[in-house]
């Protein structure tokens, strides 16, 4: 039998126990918090969550090993539903060569300084270089390569716009579809086209042949085209900014899509809106990402989105966790394996050097990861604690 692991004594528990499905209304504030808890690990899925007189009398816990999280606050760990990553540049083969070598590096870097800050699955959601569809399979074969370590990657294949009636793009366009389907380089396929552009048939269809997840870039405009895109994609998930106007978040309230807001992205473009609250009191499902981008955004913190959210966007504290984990998870297809702390679920868990969960956005711009626990592995660790200890 594996060696089990009791996470011990939290401060505050927070479970996001709940129905399955996206979290909305009155569900997005409850975070399912145990007061005194502990969690039972077993062979990378919680077998156990409760309190800690509970947990600390079966069977089981009595021979696990013992993490103490005395004084801390214990929660799922980050799902960073919008992290960007490209190539950049004009499409020129020699910006295309250069970047190559480092992208895989680069990327690699970037996905441990976000296991470092409590992120532990991202969706990444990347494309080479503009204009440039034959770029888009390499970097999304560099991404199959980096695979699920040092966190759990979902692979989704932007498409900034779509190709123009230029046979030769098409055909581009066509090449880069078949290779990325054929190899299986992604879950996911998420469009930006600019207003009023079609959408390639061709893609639709390869994504549902693949199974694909199809998920819309939206930037704001008529509520008319974006009702269109909505009708045409049935997305997943509808990515967009802070500052939507009333119709269109009428519209966007109606559909079961996760709406997801990156709140960091917001400040960098000084935008400025009350789209994630006014979403959240209509009862649609708000997740949130870090909005992460090399040249336009680069800031990966998760527990940063939170208190954006809370300080800029309005939201609770409650809601924007929420947001940031269990409607994260969610959205980037894993809602059913991550993002609450639950009996079967995988046990993704962070410590925070926290003595309650509301401090996040009062002492924002700090790392307060103590512990990370990803799959059952103790992938980081900051404390004082050491096993035997």
């Amino acid at each position: 039998m594996a060696q089990a692991f009791l996470l011990r004594g939290a401060k505050q528990l927070l479970t996001l126990r709940g129905p399955s499905g996206l979290r909305r209304g009155a569900a997005l504030h409850d975070l399912g918090i145990i007061e005194d808890g502990s969690v039972l690990i077993r062979d990378g899925i919680i077998a156990a969550v409760g309190s800690t007189r509970r947990l600390e009398n079966l069977k089981e816990a009595r021979t696990a090993i013992e993490i103490p999280a005395n004084d801390s606050v214990v929660m799922p760990a980050f799902v960073d539903a919008s992290l960007h990553l490209s190539l950049g540049g004009n499409g020129s083969s020699d910006h295309k060569r250069k970047k190559l070598a480092d992208f895989y590096d680069q990327t690699l870097s970037l996905m441990r300084a976000c296991l470092q800050h409590g992120t532990l699955t991202a969706e990444a959601k990347a494309n080479g270089n503009t204009g440039n569809f034959h770029s888009d399979i390499s970097v999304l074969r560099q991404l199959s390569h980096i695979g699920n370590q040092p966190v759990g990657m979902v692979r989704t294949w932007r498409i900034a716009g779509q190709p123009s009636s230029n046979e030769s793009q098409m055909q581009d366009f066509r090449e880069a579809l078949h290779a990325i389907s054929a190899k299986k380089l992604v879950q996911s396929v998420e469009v930006a086209p600019e207003l009023g552009q079609a959408v390639q048939s061709d893609l639709l269809a390869a994504a549902k042949k693949g199974n694909w997840a199809v998920k819309l870039h939206w930037c704001g405009g008529p509520p008319e085209i974006l009702a269109e895109y909505l009708d045409l994609l049935d997305p997943a998930t509808v990515s967009c900014p802070c500052d939507l106007s009333p119709a269109e978040c009428s519209i966007l309230a109606r559909k079961p899509a996760a709406v997801v807001f990156a709140p960091g992205r917001e400040i960098v473009q000084d935008r400025n809106g009350d789209a994630a609250q006014r979403l959240l009191e209509a009862g649609a499902a708000i997740a949130i990402g870090s909005g992460y981008d090399a040249a336009e955004s680069p800031s990966f913190s998760m527990q940063m989105a939170v208190a954006l959210a809370v300080l800029r966007s309005r939201l609770s504290v409650e809601a924007a966790i929420t947001a940031a984990t269990i409607n994260a998870a969610y959205a980037v297809g894993s809602g059913h394996l991550r993002g609450s702390l639950e009996f079967g679920k995988r046990a993704d868990v962070l410590v925070l050097n926290l003595p309650d969960y509301r401090e996040i956005p009062r002492r924002f711009g700090i790392n307060h990861v103590g512990i990370a626990i990803r799959d059952g592995n103790l992938v980081l660790n900051r404390t004082r604690w050491k096993i035997g200890s």
